[in-house]
């Protein structure tokens, strides 16, 4: 007879099995991830060699802040001086391997700890984006965004505890992503969702000064990563739409933030949305909050790497779960199957064109390819601007529920 316990980990074990085959899959036969446009110049784990690459130029003393002639790609460092850590547990480019797979180890261990699916539908689910071209390009390149990924991750994890010790966890991962990679600062807003609701504002602000340390303590080094990303297949972010309406970059931004808002606003106007605050675990619900933030802030201040979208992975399963809850309103309910649709959609397409392209089921020059991006970016992102609205939607609502929490619990004492 199979055990409870058993039996309850077999979705987990399930999505395991299926993601390492895919990803396994692609090492054994790399011409797949050339066919959906993932490049890594025929390296594995090029970004974390780039890191290590900066660490082995620290050591030897020439300043990594230039091109680097220890990468391949001839790369400057384009993170924070915190990276340099590194030497002193002795790993150079030589340990890439190691260090490379402990990134994407540590990133596929807590995407199934953190998501913890209760069926073979949820485990489908999950696997489809993990399986996608963004999870794909993050792992085929070992990109550091895994390591933010898994700190964020777990810092919201125990920012779901009640116990003092769990809150400066949280607090110290939140400061170790923010140190490394700068724009984990916004995350910051998320333990405005830590309960019980009258901790609230100390964690809050706790979290803001903590982030806000973090950050002006690695300001002279933040110009390393603003670098300019072309539009192409496998990039994110407002101003891919933007450059092909002929708007600048800081154009964009101002757009989508108005755009975002006031999405927000239509969404918790007319109650087609629930709140991050008010379904699920607390223990689920706060990782899906910081990545949600730092999702779209990303999404609106430039163009990054499509590896931004995993991100996405600490809210995917709740989003599922209310598109299937047949408690919660018709028009919620939809809302929800929406994302569901936008977020695969976003996913998959440009590795879906890729194919195409590269099957040959769509021809022509090299500037017709070129056109075809361009007519590509202008159909589809305004979908993802769509989903983004959304996501901007069910924060908000998130936002208004604590604050109604707050407020009663104020009352009351």
């Amino acid at each position: 007879m199979t055990t409870p316990g058993l039996s309850a980990l077999r979705p987990v074990w399930l999505l395991a099995a299926v993601t390492l085959a895919g990803w396994m899959a692609c090492a054994l036969w790399p011409r797949w991830l050339e066919l959906i446009g993932l490049t890594g110049y025929g390296l594995w784990y090029l970004d974390s060699y780039a890191v290590l690459a900066a660490v082995d130029a620290v050591r030897t003393g020439v300043d990594p802040g230039s091109a680097n002639l220890l990468d391949p790609l001839l790369r400057n460092h384009k993170y924070s001086d915190w990276w340099y850590a590194l030497r002193w547990l002795g790993l150079t480019r030589e340990s890439n391997f190691l260090v490379g797979t402990a990134w994407v180890a540590a990133f596929a261990v807590t995407c199934w700890q953190t998501a913890k699916p209760n069926n073979l539908r949820e485990s489908a689910w999950l696997a489809a984006l993990l399986l996608s071209p963004p999870v794909l390009l993050a792992v085929y390149r070992a990109n550091n965004d895994l390591v933010i990924f898994v700190l964020l991750a777990w810092g919201g994890v125990a920012a779901a505890g009640m116990a003092w010790w769990r809150r400066l966890l949280a607090l110290g991962a939140l400061m170790l992503a923010t140190g490394l990679k700068f724009y984990p600062v916004v995350s910051a807003l998320a333990f405005l969702w830590v309960r019980p609701v009258r901790r609230m504002p100390l964690v809050l602000l706790g979290a803001l000064v903590a982030a806000g340390v973090t950050l002006a303590s690695v300001w002279p080094q933040l110009a390393r990563g603003q670098f300019p990303v072309e539009s192409g297949f496998h990039t994110f972010g407002a101003p891919l739409l933007g450059r092909e309406l002929g708007w600048t970059d800081p154009a964009s931004l101002v757009v989508s933030l108005l755009c975002l808002t006031l999405g927000a606003l239509v969404l918790a106007v007319t109650r087609c949305t629930v709140g991050l605050a008010e379904r699920g675990e607390l223990r689920a619900r706060l990782p899906a909050a910081l990545g949600v933030i730092v999702l779209l802030a990303c999404f609106a201040v430039g163009v990054s790497y499509a590896y931004r979208w995993i991100f996405v992975l600490g809210m995917a399963l709740w989003l599922w779960r209310q598109a299937g809850d047949r408690t919660i309103a018709p028009r919620v309910r939809g809302t929800a199957r929406l994302g569901v649709a936008l977020l695969l959609f976003c996913s998959w397409a440009d590795g879906a064109l890729c194919l195409a392209v590269n099957l040959g089921l769509l021809r022509g020059t090299q500037p017709e390819i070129d056109a075809l991006q361009g007519a590509w970016r202008l159909g589809t992102q305004p979908l993802h601007w769509l989903l983004m609205m959304l996501l901007a939607g069910w924060l908000l609502e998130a936002t208004m529920a604590t604050w109604r929490d707050w407020r009663a619990d104020a009352i009351q004492d």
